[in-house]
């Protein structure tokens, strides 16, 4: 299956920082830091799952301190091993002794059929499907959303980072994939109504970014658009 990617910011008045992006079309590898604080923290973190990945599919038997889960399938235990061991380093090198920084992260995996990701705050998730409803798959209230009142929405603030803590909140789950899915990744605190009633062929960075502009105009936000099997990529950076 082709592995394409594609994603856009929008200013509003609003700060919410742009993530940093991986990308591996080979090993059919996503992950998306977002920093709250120094960027550097989310390249180190993307450096650290890299590292762990390459490792691991190289060496079978690689081993880590985090023990394997037997629930988990072999991509799900390397992708969350791989997140485990850059959570301890950001945590040990940035904020044992005072908070520096701390990243948001979704990263996934395609091998054969299967997707895996897991995710600790933003983005949310949404798999567009052939024949299918638009269908939430990872959804996120950060602390923007927490304390926003009526119609007020609040600039985003999160309510789970990576580097923080020695231990770490992680969201993991899997689907088989089917050629032509596509996820829908937005950093919003709110998703729009209006998003559920895009039809497929509007499941593009550009027909994202206008529907959630045209809900929240003030407001900033970052869409991303994971393609799978289609040969055709996604418009926007890829």
């Amino acid at each position: 299956m082709n592995f394409a990617f594609a994603e856009r910011p929008f200013s509003g008045r609003t700060f919410r920082p742009r993530p940093e992006i991986h990308l591996d079309t080979d090993s059919k590898t996503l992950i998306i830091a977002t920093p709250w604080g120094p960027r550097e923290a989310a390249r180190k973190v993307i450096n650290r799952m890299t590292d762990y990945l390459a490792l691991a599919r190289e060496d079978s038997e690689a081993t880590s301190v985090f023990q394997k889960m037997s629930c988990l399938s072999t991509s799900a235990n390397r992708l969350r091993t791989a997140t485990l061991l850059a959570n301890e380093t950001l945590f040990r090198e940035d904020n044992r002794e005072e908070y520096r920084s701390g990243v948001e992260i979704f990263a996934g995996i395609l091998e054969e059929d299967e997707f895996v990701w897991l995710q600790s705050g933003n983005p949310q998730i949404l798999l567009s499907r052939v024949g299918k409803k638009l269908l939430p798959l990872g959804s996120q209230i950060d602390l923007s959303f927490d304390f926003s009142e009526g119609n007020e929405i609040l600039s985003g603030l999160p309510s789970q980072l990576m580097g923080l803590d020695s231990s770490l909140n992680l969201s993991i789950n899997s689907f088989r994939a089917h050629a032509g899915d596509k996820l829908a990744l937005i950093s919003h605190s709110h998703l729009p109504e209006g998003i559920f009633a895009i039809q497929r062929d509007q499941i593009s960075v550009d027909g994202l970014s206008r529907a959630v502009a045209a809900a929240t105009p003030n407001h900033a936000f970052w869409v991303g658009v994971l393609q799978i099997g289609d040969p055709a990529s996604p418009q926007g950076r890829s």
